[in-house]
């Protein structure tokens, strides 16, 4: 029997630079078998070994407590009060096999329609074909990000395993795609093929997508020789020469800047070309992206608007809006930020000893950047080796960041 999981609504170890923190999810594991997915995932097309549902009393009483209490200083409440939209699906897929039976995302769903609360939900299932949940996401505020990795059936089949095929995923697109704002998320995008992945846009266009995002695979270093092995195999080709030892980000190595700085600027034209909006993804580049907020295109739809904003990449829009090449941390403490303590929300390798709320957590951040660590995380951006009258870094911003920000079509005078 599935015990209640007490993380169904959280905060993501990547608020540091995400515009989406307020992770949500109905079931704590997955039994989608994709070989690249950077949470833990085990079990076939049957209830994975150890899961826990969300307790959707207790979800639902947390918005009927915020309507009674004006005064609940709970980072999460702060997060709710400001109807920051909320990423379901984060951990796990929540229109995975298992929610046939168990109908814990149909309940959750349920909930947030009811309270009308913006939610963004990622899946690759294909339990939206079905009338039921049709109708309960077009009674709400919901936002439907399909992942793909490849739109290759036999591709899918090697690296997605036990997932609905990227056809199936098309169909589900052109279903439901008057219903609702459709986005699609390439994610991750393997490198190596720039015309399939031309391709692919076109093809989410024509099923109704509005918005794809793109995120290059990342490599982590635990587990690096098992992927690789898995993906060249399934390629017949070696994609570590897109890679190299100093592109790194936290711990994963990221695709070569060259390679993904071309591979964006040519897909930004298709995308252009077709209508859609387009969201460069890789982390290095967040600053950069024509949406203030990558997933799914969230900034421009109705409702969706209080996307989060304390973070190293609106800090960077913030200078480039004004025209500066100096990154102070007055563009980043400008931005709102939620009080109290976060320290159980993140991971052992997030966590800042002593540092419990987010604004002394993101100054920890800020002062200690490295390059796979705070604003020298992104790419264009240098450390002065100056500090403010606070005491707190300066940064240079390089020519090299206005022209990615040309190119990636980050609009500065919005």
């Amino acid at each position: 029997m599935a015990t209640n999981y007490d993380y169904a609504l959280s905060i993501s170890s990547q608020i540091s630079h995400c515009s989406l923190p307020l992770r949500l999810d109905s079931y704590s594991k997955c039994s989608f078998r994709c070989s690249y997915c950077f949470a833990k995932n085990r079990g076939g097309n049957h209830p994975p070994k150890g899961i826990k549902t969300i307790n959707t009393k207790a979800f639902e009483n947390i918005f009927l407590r915020l309507k009674e209490d004006n005064h609940r200083k709970n980072v999460i409440s702060q997060f709710l009060k400001r109807k920051v939209p909320l990423h379901f699906g984060g951990m796990s897929d929540p229109f995975m096999p298992y929610e046939s039976l168990k109908k814990k995302t149909f309940e959750t769903l349920t909930i947030l329609s009811h309270f009308q609360y913006p939610t963004i939900i990622s899946t690759k299932g294909n339990l939206l074909f079905e009338e039921d949940y049709i109708d309960l996401i077009s009674s709400g505020k919901f936002v439907i990000q399909v992942s793909f990795s490849t739109l290759n059936d036999e591709l899918s089949k090697k690296l997605e395993v036990n997932t609905p095929l990227p056809s199936e995923r098309l169909e589900m697109i052109k279903l439901i795609a008057s219903s609702c704002w459709v986005s699609a998320r390439l994610q991750p995008m393997i490198p190596g093929n720039l015309e399939k992945a031309k391709e692919a846009l076109i093809k989410l266009a024509s099923a109704g997508v509005k918005h794809v995002s793109v995120e290059f695979l990342k490599i982590p270093f635990i587990g690096k020789k098992k992927l690789l092995e898995t993906i060249n195999k399934s390629l017949n080709t070696d994609i570590s020469k897109y890679y190299s030892d100093n592109k790194i980000s936290g711990l994963e190595f990221l695709v070569n800047n060259d390679y993904a700085n071309h591979f964006h600027r040519e897909l930004i034209k298709v995308a252009t070309q077709y209508n859609i909006q387009y969201s460069s993804a890789d982390t290095d580049l967040l600053p950069f992206d024509g949406s203030s907020a990558c997933c799914s295109g969230t900034a421009e739809i109705e409702g969706f608007g209080n996307y989060y904003t304390h973070t190293f990449p609106q800090a960077i829009r913030n200078a480039l809006s004004d025209n500066s090449q100096l990154l102070t941390y007055n563009h980043l403490n400008t931005e709102w930020a939620p009080s109290g303590s976060i320290k159980r929300y993140l991971n052992s390798k997030t966590r800042i000893e002593g540092e419990n709320n987010i604004k002394k957590f993101m100054a920890h951040k800020w002062n200690n950047a490295t390059s796979g660590y705070g604003p020298l995380a992104f790419q264009g951006i240098t450390d002065t080796k100056t500090f403010d009258n606070d005491g707190m870094k300066i940064f240079k911003i390089s020519q090299e960041a206005f022209h990615l920000a040309k190119a990636l079509k980050f609009n500065r005078f919005k």
